[in-house]
């Protein structure tokens, strides 16, 4: 059996850090078995060692000291004792065959042979990039992606190209990141405008974008594959003012969350306040209507001759609807202004009457 590596050449192998991620103790073992027997020359020649050599190299089957193995062990007789080792042999060598299947399920040791029926040579592939990406990825969401807080428009742009050339040179990056950050810093550089939905806002709209039927469906048949990873994006591209229909999106966030106001005081008033009794009548509920950014309740008798709309108050809405911190930026105004905007329709209903 032969062994292949992609490694460079031009330095001592080691042990690549998104191993220690992914793989288990007695997987990273093996796996640092074989990369030892493949340097053990001179660095050059690549060399695969036996299930024998692995589980050597690896402790596997090994007799340690003052463990109550080892004390059974000493109470055997030395055609016992050969057989006992014999037998721990079988047991570690076939732990190696059964980690192998495993590394190679996994991708990261792959088989090949070649040649003809009887002459077959096989090729053992150890790919050291075996999921790289994925670990710059996850690195970069764990310390690369982490925002700081309160930045400002006199941020020190040569501290940031420092920490971006930094990172670069360590390696410790993805190239998705890397690109992000450099389009960032271009930005910065030439100054661009605000983005045209507050950054308060931003994130809510990316958020209304990604419960979207549209989106939703792309998630469930997998062609969105990291939904975190795509959230992010779109956050990025609203921030630039580069995503097309956000400000189609953002009209459509502030109506839907009024609706759901509406539709959340219509239940309250069917079920707990249906009937108003007025000028010695009984008036019935009929729905609810934002008026001049005040709710109203209408109510009418039976035979419509008298109808009544009673203003919600301030203490209601509040009580009954979502906290104000979870709306976008102009309806949460609605709340903050709610009682000087109540008592303004309360004067116009009065102008109206005079």
């Amino acid at each position: 059996m032969k062994l292949r590596i992609n490694k460079p050449k031009t330095r001592p192998i080691q042990i690549e850090p998104w191993f220690f991620r992914y793989l288990n103790e007695g997987e990273l073992k093996v796996v640092s078995a074989i990369l030892a027997h493949a340097d053990i020359r001179n660095r050059q020649e690549n060399s695969f060692p036996s299930n024998r050599t692995i589980a050597f190299y690896c402790g596997f089957g090994l007799l340690k000291e003052n463990t109550k193995t080892y004390k059974n062990y000493l109470q055997l007789s030395d055609i016992e004792k050969k057989e006992f080792k014999k037998k721990r042999l079988h047991n570690a060598i076939q732990q190696v065959k059964n980690i192998k299947k495993s590394l190679e399920k996994k991708g990261l040791l792959k088989r090949e042979y070649i040649g003809q029926k009887g002459k077959t040579i096989v090729y053992m592939t150890l790919d050291l990039e075996w999921k790289k990406e994925q670990f710059l990825k996850d690195y970069d969401e764990y310390f690369n992606d982490v925002e700081p807080n309160n930045i400002n428009e006199n941020e020190d742009i040569n501290k940031e190209l420092e920490d971006i050339q930094k990172l670069a040179k360590e390696g410790n990056i993805s190239k998705e990141n890397l690109a992000k950050r450099l389009n960032d810093l271009s930005r910065k550089l030439k100054d661009i405008k605000e983005p045209e939905i507050p950054l308060e806002d931003v994130t809510k709209v990316a958020d209304y974008y990604m419960n979207t039927k549209k989106v939703q469906n792309k998630i469930d048949s997998g062609k969105i594959e990291n939904k975190s990873a795509y959230r992010n994006s779109i956050i990025n591209s609203i921030k630039n003012n580069e995503f097309k229909n956000a400000n189609n999106l953002y009209e459509a966030l502030q109506k839907q969350e009024l609706n759901n106001n509406i539709q959340i005081l219509t239940e309250l008033y069917k079920n707990n306040k249906y009937e108003l009794p007025y000028a010695n009548k009984i008036l019935y509920f009929q729905n609810i209507r934002l008026e001049d950014f005040v709710y109203l309740a209408s109510y009418k008798t039976t035979d419509n001759k008298l109808r009544k709309d009673v203003a919600i108050s301030f203490s209601e809405i509040t009580y009954q609807l979502n906290s104000p911190i979870t709306y976008t930026l102009k309806n949460k105004k609605l709340f903050e202004n709610y009682i000087e905007n109540e008592k303004n329709l309360i004067e116009k209903y009065k102008k109206k009457k005079e």
